[in-house]
């Protein structure tokens, strides 16, 4: 009864209703393609980040979150470059040391990032022979 009487006074007045229902139409329709846009942002700017530097993970000695200097750095052993070889879902691995370093010029000194890397295995990661 009260489904009936609800549907009979919705249309009752048909151009309100009609212009009720266009204005949510558009409502959802501008929710939805804004919300895809957004999710399309996010996954492009993940992308750009992991794709151009860092990657999807980074593997560190033991320690070195807790103290972030050179001494912390570890070397690549023949069985981490098997275990990373022989890991199907990584794809490339990129060997890096980075630390800060002070550049000095005439009398203006900054902090500067040096990074060491392996050009051919960096290559397949960055790019880098396309940017030197």
């Amino acid at each position: 009864m009260y489904l009936k009487l609800a549907w009979r006074n919705i249309w009752r007045n048909k151009r309100r209703t009609l212009i009720t229902v266009a204005s949510v139409f558009f409502a959802v329709l501008l929710a939805i393609v804004t919300r895809s846009t957004q999710l399309g942002s996010y996954e492009n700017m993940i992308q750009n980040a992991v794709g151009f530097f860092t990657g999807y993970i980074q593997i560190h000695q033991k320690g070195y979150w807790d103290e972030k200097i050179l001494d912390n750095s570890m070397s690549i052993t023949d069985d981490l470059r098997k275990h990373l070889d022989d890991n199907k879902d990584v794809i490339h691995y990129v060997p890096r040391i980075e630390s800060f370093v002070l550049a000095s010029s005439g009398e203006t000194t900054k902090g500067t990032m040096i990074i060491g890397i392996d050009p051919e295995k960096e290559n397949h990661v960055t790019k880098a022979a396309e940017k030197v």
